[in-house]
């Protein structure tokens, strides 16, 4: 009986329980939902991606019928939750779902246009965000540093329906914005 395995995952939970417990109670993710409610409200279809084991999804509970989580290593799991460990390009919805969220991942892939795009496609209403204009080396996952409105309009090819920029305690700010697939 292999008795590391237990460590193993207690562990890994416990890493995933200090990232949401770190971010939680961020302003941005206040805002983040407020957005959501209003420019995606009561979706019946909602996919996270990138979720990183967080619960954003359990914010469209009380109407989604569907509730996705999409991430490379740890997608959110929950009842009623369909997770997927899988890469974004390598997933293609039979529908468009009402709605699509995307927090703090765009700053992290090698090619954010072709993401953003996919994004607009899958999704009715995407809701984004980025670290907001973060000096470049200031985290050191980040490959696209510093992020901006002008950037993220050559990522998604349009301007956004909305654009909100939350501040934390701390000064660290964070781009919010909401791309609907039908805008021009």
């Amino acid at each position: 009986m292999n008795t590391a395995t237990p460590a193993i995952a207690t562990a890994t939970t416990a890493k995933k329980n200090q990232y949401w417990e770190a971010r939680k109670a961020s302003i941005y993710l206040y805002v983040a939902k407020a957005i959501c409610q209003k420019y995606g409200a009561q979706p019946t279809s909602v996919i996270d991606i990138g979720s990183n084991g967080t619960p954003t999804l359990e914010w469209h509970r009380k109407w989604a019928t569907r509730l996705v989580s999409l991430d490379l290593r740890n997608p959110y799991s929950a009842p009623g939750v369909e997770s997927m460990t899988k890469n974004f390009f390598d997933y293609y919805p039979a529908e468009r779902f009402d709605l699509v969220t995307c927090f703090q991942v765009l700053e992290h892939v090698r090619d954010p246009k072709l993401f953003a795009q996919k994004l607009l496609d899958i999704g009715k209403v995407v809701v984004v965000s980025v670290p907001y204009k973060w000096r470049a080396g200031a985290c050191k996952y980040h490959i696209h540093d510093p992020v901006d409105e002008e950037k993220m309009g050559v990522w998604f090819g349009k301007t956004p329906s909305y654009s909100y920029i939350a501040r934390e305690l701390n000064n660290v700010d964070r781009l919010i914005q909401v791309y609907r697939h039908t805008d021009a």
